[in-house]
Parts: C-alpha cells; sequence; structure tokens
C-alpha cells in the first residue's frame, strides 16, 4: 500500500512539473482535473480497506489468506495500471489515466472482498 502512496506523489509531483508550457487557466484546470482523480483514488482505497477489514472482522481465521490476497492483488493492480497506462507515460493526461484505472481496479477489488460469504 505505502508503493501506491509513493507511486501517486510521484505522479502527482511529476504532473505539477510538467503544466510548465501551459497558461495559468490551462495549468490550473489541469491540476484541479489532477486532484479530483487523486481524490478519487483515495476514496476508493478507504472503500476498497473496509471491505477488507469486514471481511477479516467475519473470518478471523482466514486473516492471514486475506490479507496476503490483498497484496498480491495490489502488486497486481500496480503492475497492470503501469502497462494499461504506458502510452500515456510523459503525456498531461498521465495522473489522470493511471488515477482512473487504480479506481476502476480498487472498485473490482472491493466487490470481489463485498462478495465474500462470511
Amino acid at each position: 500500500m505505502k508503493s501506491k502512496y509513493i507511486l501517486f506523489i510521484l505522479f502527482a509531483s511529476y504532473s505539477a512539473a510538467s503544466v510548465a508550457a501551459f497558461s495559468e487557466e490551462e495549468s490550473s484546470q489541469l491540476a484541479s482535473i489532477n486532484q479530483k482523480s487523486a481524490g478519487e483514488v483515495k476514496t476508493a482505497l478507504d472503500n476498497l480497506n473496509k471491505s477488507v477489514d469486514t471481511q477479516i472482522d467475519n473470518n478471523p481465521e482466514h486473516r492471514s489468506l486475506i490479507l496476503s490476497l490483498k497484496k498480491s492483488w495490489g502488486e497486481m493492480i500496480d503492475k497492470k495500471c503501469q502497462l494499461e497506462t504506458v502510452d500515456s507515460k510523459g503525456t498531461d493526461a498521465e495522473t489522470t489515466e493511471v488515477n482512473n484505472c487504480l479506481v476502476k481496479s480498487y472498485q473490482e477489488e472491493m466487490k470481489y472482498f463485498d462478495a465474500m460469504l462470511p
């Protein structure tokens, strides 16, 4: 999970440095879009963590398996989003595209954990 936050910070700082060629209004719009998508990532990750915590509470005997699955799934999501957004690397859309991928993937993972039998 720490790697996700580090990745997010790197993308946010990269996008902030890349807006220098834009007008102030365009830079502001891009920053606003990136900020909104970052908020959506945080919300999706928070919701996912709640789902995982609920399943751990419902299935304490499977705690280590659930946490191991979450860790593996997180690693897969990181790699998947890197691969799916390779075409936007270095563009103004990079941060938002990566964030959209993360949100979609976290929501899919959350649905899985929500559907687990108690």
